[in-house]
């Protein structure tokens, strides 16, 4: 077949041979078209017409609490039936055994991800809260860079720099309607300019990797991502942050990276999915080449290895590197992720009439910098950082006696932006402070908006003031709900903030925390010297033998076998030395109240099928029997629907009996428990007529005679 100039297949012309058509009729007579398959892609091909189409399955969804347990767990009617002679004791008993049970299989099925260890482990604790601690001092140093050049870069002319100008908050604008027509940033933020200055400046350097599943560790991540990286990249540029686990566990990462780096992966990434279209489609028969394509998706497919959490290909039986008996290898596990390409823009809301109000604005100023001091001297910022300092940098006239209200109201949002930057601190939201940056990028956190003052806050208030009565003016005024809750979120902080040691941190995390993180660090350390002599073998001549049974390499002596263990066959050195979490994980888990484990199912029978609940406690987990509350919800509304059947039909009766004695009608805003009338309508009994006499006068009617007529002339025919 003829290809033009972009290699597309082009028909032959009329002239030449056409192919030959298939055969009509089989061998035995009958059409061919009967036994062929319908061209249809519901149903799978069936070789005659007359057979009928399988049935469509649906695909319902899994109960997430079916991974760790076997059946759901009985009723006490159910479970009563089964076990004849048992009271509510044993019941008990049952329920609490089974909630043990399902609670820590849910422990030993993720007491390896790095997502648990780092909520229940204290030496993961205490590594999460050394990142944060970094990532402050590095973003408060930015941040007072960044105002130290503006302040130098300053007109004699101007009287702010353009820092002090990007952090006001004052000109917040309401949207004039909630519909909009394109989900975009913009839109969202209702037209108003997220202010640069409280931005946070890893925002541009970070990269999303959204539905992350819990079994895929921080390090498999890193470095499934690295791996589509052909740049140089120092390891001590890449950090990866990992948010809270949502319900169903799945979070999401954000790697922060040079900007080389994240455009590498990301070019390499839609690189890698427009190859895998095309082999596809090559496969499928469309091998028509296409140009360049420049189309950049929202998201990329990333394929992550997780099949162990610490990178183990081979099973150590026995911890001195036997094999075991059946199956040496770690089943393989992949994984998919999506990489976001969109950046990273935070939301932008307008607060209320009330908060914006300029009266608020010199109380609201001392209260943020009161909080920020309290929070640089607890979290050991570097002093030269500190927001008292950079105060004075940027507002000189903050001490004097020259200050205007517009100082006074920079000094606020100045105050906010140093809050939430580094301290990841919400001063109009609740005045709570998030735990990691990444639950802030991710959106659901309270910092991770930020609120505008309305722009003619005051110009409403007074023009609301003047618009009431007289009467409500002489009553006493009524406090702002919102405005409530920020003066009691205001006093609560302060409140808390006074309890902290002025003198600065003792510890990162707390006292017992920090204490038994050492202890894991020193158990670790000696964990690794016991390995290293569990998988060694001495011979009689000095030599030393790796003792895995997938290497059995021998050296020279037992040095050169030392380097081969910790360059060779490290992660089985992770493996061992997470051994030494689980104690302290293991005591941290049983004594949460509230764990992120998901509801149990509960037969309750052929009625209500299996019913959610959730399992509560310390040291000994429960889930309520959802069946009597239940039974007792249906009970009610067979009672409300028998209620609702009996005064229908006793309006019914009410409403014949009055048709059948004649009654008055009722009114139409007259409630129906009350009998109406009669129904009035147009129906006319022909055998109960009336008849009607009409006199009609003519004597004032005057009847305006018509003109004549005009005769029209007829034409003659010719």
């Amino acid at each position: 077949m003829a290809i033009d100039e972009f290699g597309r297949e082009v028909p032959g012309s009329r002239g030449h041979r056409r192919s030959p058509s298939p055969p009509r009729y089989g061998d035995d007579g009958t059409p061919s078209h009967l036994n062929e398959a319908l061209p249809t892609s519901r149903y799978r091909k069936r070789k005659h017409r007359s057979e009928s189409p399988p049935p469509r399955r649906k695909q319902s969804k899994v109960h997430p609490s079916t991974l760790y347990a076997e059946e759901p767990m009985l009723c006490q009617y159910l479970w009563k039936e089964a076990n004849s002679g048992k009271g509510e004791e044993e019941y008990d008993d049952y329920r609490r055994g089974y909630c043990l049970n399902y609670v820590r299989t849910f422990f030993n099925e993720h007491m390896d991800d790095s997502w648990f260890r780092s909520l229940y482990s204290p030496l993961g604790i205490y590594r999460v809260a050394a990142q944060e601690q970094h990532r402050m001092i590095q973003e408060a140093q930015i941040f007072a860079r960044e105002l130290r050049e503006s302040v130098g870069k300053k007109n004699a002319e101007s009287d702010r720099s353009i820092f002090v100008l990007n952090a006001r908050l004052g000109g917040g604008v309401k949207p004039t309607s909630s519909y909009s027509s394109s989900p975009s940033k913009s839109n969202s933020n209702g037209g108003n300019t997220v202010p640069s200055t409280h931005v946070f400046s890893t925002s541009a350097q970070v990269m999303q990797i959204q539905e992350v599943p819990p079994h895929v560790t921080d390090e498999q991540l890193t470095a499934a991502l690295m791996s589509h990286c052909t740049n140089d990249a120092k390891l001590s540029e890449i950090v990866l942050y990992s948010s809270t686990p949502a319900q169903d566990l799945t979070r999401s990462c954000f790697l922060q990276a040079p900007r080389d780096v994240r455009k590498d992966i990301i070019q390499n990434l839609n690189h890698l999915g427009r190859t895998e279209s095309n082999q596809n489609g090559a496969a499928d028969g469309a091998h028509v080449p296409r140009k360049e394509d420049t189309y950049m998706p929202k998201t990329l497919e990333l394929e992550v290895e997780c099949s162990d959490a610490y990178g183990r290909l081979e099973m150590d039986a026995d911890g001195k590197g036997t094999s075991p008996e059946e199956g040496g290898c770690v089943p393989a596990r992949n994984e998919v992720v999506w990489v976001s390409t969109q950046p990273i823009t935070p939301t932008v809301k307008v607060l209320s009439v009330a908060v914006s109000s300029r009266v608020r604005i010199q109380q609201d100023k001392d209260a943020a910098i009161e909080l920020a001091n309290a929070f640089d001297h607890k979290r050991d910022v570097p002093r030269d950082c500190r927001l008292g300092v950079l105060l004075r940098i940027a507002l000189p006239r903050l001490q004097g006696s020259d200050l205007t209200l517009q100082d006074t109201e920079d000094a606020l949002d100045l105050s906010i932006a140093y809050l939430r930057r580094v301290h990841l601190f919400s001063f109009y939201n609740g005045c709570v402070a998030a735990s990691n940056i990444s639950d802030v990028f991710r959106g659901n956190n309270a910092t991770s908006t930020i609120h505008l003052r309305l722009a003619n806050a005051d110009v409403i208030l007074e023009q609301t003031q003047n618009s009431g009565s007289t009467a409500k003016q002489e009553r006493s005024p009524k406090v702002d709900l919102l405005v409530q809750r920020l003066n009691d979120a205001i006093e609560n902080a302060l409140e808390e903030s006074k309890s902290w040691d002025s003198s600065g941190p003792e510890y990162l995390v707390s006292r017992e925390i920090d204490s038994q993180a050492k202890d894991i660090e020193k158990d670790e350390a000696r964990t690794e010297d016991v390995w290293i002599k569990n998988h060694a073998v001495i011979d009689s001549d000095g030599r030393a033998r790796c003792s895995f049974h997938f290497c059995r390499k021998l050296f020279k002596d037992i040095t050169f076998l030392k380097k081969h263990l910790l360059k060779k066959h490290p992660e089985f050195l992770k493996a061992e030395r997470a051994k030494s979490h689980d104690t302290y994980m293991m005591e941290s888990w049983d004594k949460q109240e509230q764990r992120p484990v998901p509801p149990i199912l509960v037969d309750c029978g052929r009625v209500f099928s299996t019913v959610p609940s959730r399992v509560l406690g310390a040291v000994e987990p429960m889930a309520a029997d959802p069946e009597p509350e239940l039974w007792k919800r249906q009970e009610e509304r067979r009672k409300q629907d028998e209620e609702i059947k009996a005064r229908y039909e006793r309006n019914y009766d009410n409403h014949n009996q009055l048709s059948n004695d004649g009654g008055p009608p009722a009114a139409l805003n007259q409630p129906l428990l009350e009998p109406r009338g009669p129904r009035q309508n147009g129906f006319l009994d022909v055998d109960d007529m009336h008849e009607e006499k009409v006199e009609m006068a003519f004597e004032d009617i005057e009847v305006q005679l018509q003109p004549p007529k005009k005769k029209k002339k007829k034409k003659k025919l010719l």
